[in-house]
């Protein structure tokens, strides 16, 4: 690869992962340059001169030997798992070897806006693939929400701009699938900030639940963080029992009343998931109403479960079923699923995801190299 080559594939990764046009490159070089001069370059036909190639490489965030360097021929491969408390990513390159691993805020698009995704996303990727050509990039993302809001398009076209070698965009759950049953089929539930279960078959994959917090009916944390707090305002207004998740969670928000609500209000889903803890360690203690709100969100968890069987009902051997999400970190989270199954807790094979969801991602990424481009 000529030196014009390389400085023209160097300026056009680096122009979009700035999300800049080059006619946006244009104007902040000024001294009369257009959007043609700036197309010439990347076309390769000819190197701009010398005299500004520092302040091209300061607009860019770069350096002028980063400019000029030959891209790297190598293949590396990003797994992004985006959910509605954190989103993960890892990056692997040709060996097999974990580079980079980095944790940014959630990004469920349905949760803090598609805007605040793509920030999320574009920030995290940044960072992780700093030094790396993005072009010889292959990334899978699996975001939370993503299908349910109709978002995919958005994040394709962020992909897109920053000029991968390959990309696609699915659901947190398709990593979920991928690092648990690899190519079997069986079932894989997401118990994190929302719930979300997909029974896998030879015929394909079959969706059950997880159409967000408006509209799924519990086993969630956020659900059972909801729960909570709502029993502690029918305690506030003399509706409801008492309980000790009221001092509990007075505790944790350092306010009550009004103000825990404004709080609440203000800070959204992650926080009311956040209270999901409380109510485990108050049932444990013997509270009557975290007692009732986890068997209640347990026998949702159940009922899915339940309906995904249906799809494996020729199946004489237990179907596998991988369990993962935030509320797996609970030692006995198996031990509340198996009781709010009962009898049908026999019909399957049980899994607490041992592997990250990302590992997924990035299994899912290494296995578009051979397929059809992603964009």
């Amino acid at each position: 690869m000529n030196l014009n080559i390389a400085f023209a594939r160097n300026l056009r990764q680096k122009r979009r992962e700035l999300g800049l046009t080059q006619k946006n490159l244009a104007e902040m070089l000024g001294q009369g340059y257009t959007e043609k001069a700036v197309s010439k370059w990347e076309s390769g036909n000819n190197l701009p001169p010398s005299s500004i190639l520092p302040k091209l490489a300061f607009i860019l965030k770069t350096n002028i030997d980063s400019l000029m360097r030959e891209p790297t021929e190598k293949t590396y491969y990003l797994g992004i798992d985006g959910g509605g408390t954190k989103t993960d990513f890892a990056l692997e390159d040709e060996n097999g070897s974990i580079l980079r691993r980095t944790i940014e805020d959630g990004c469920n698009p349905n949760t803090v806006g598609i805007s605040t995704t793509k920030l999320i996303l574009k920030n995290g990727i940044l960072k992780i693939c700093d030094g790396v050509d993005l072009s010889s990039v292959i990334v899978f993302a699996g975001i939370s929400g993503c299908k349910t809001g109709n978002y995919e398009k958005d994040i394709r076209d962020l992909f897109n701009e920053m000029g991968f070698e390959k990309y696609d965009v699915g659901s947190d759950n398709d990593n979920i699938i991928a690092a648990g049953l690899g190519n079997s089929e069986g079932i894989s539930v997401i118990l994190g900030t929302g719930i979300c279960a997909y029974a896998v078959t030879k015929q394909g994959s079959h969706r059950i639940a997880g159409w967000g917090y408006l509209f799924d009916n519990g086993g969630s944390a956020f659900h059972i963080g909801r729960d909570a707090i709502s029993s502690i305002y029918s305690y506030y207004d003399g509706s409801g029992k008492e309980t000790t998740l009221v001092s509990r969670i007075e505790e944790l928000s350092g306010c009550s009343g009004t103000e825990l609500l404004k709080k609440l209000y203000n800070d959204g889903n992650k926080l009311v998931a956040s209270y999901a803890v409380a109510v485990f360690e108050e049932a444990e203690k013997g509270d009557e109403i975290a007692v009732s709100i986890l068997k209640e969100n347990f026998n949702e968890v159940a009922r899915i479960i339940r309906s995904a069987l249906k799809y494996f009902s020729n199946h004489s051997e237990p179907v596998p079923v991988f369990i993962a999400g935030g509320l797996t970190n609970r030692s006995d989270i198996l031990k509340h699923i198996k009781d709010a199954m009962e009898q049908d807790s026999n019909r399957c094979e049980w899994h607490i995801l041992s592997s990250s969801p990302v590992e997924g991602a990035v299994l899912i990424a290494k296995k578009m190299r051979g397929e059809s481009d992603g964009k």
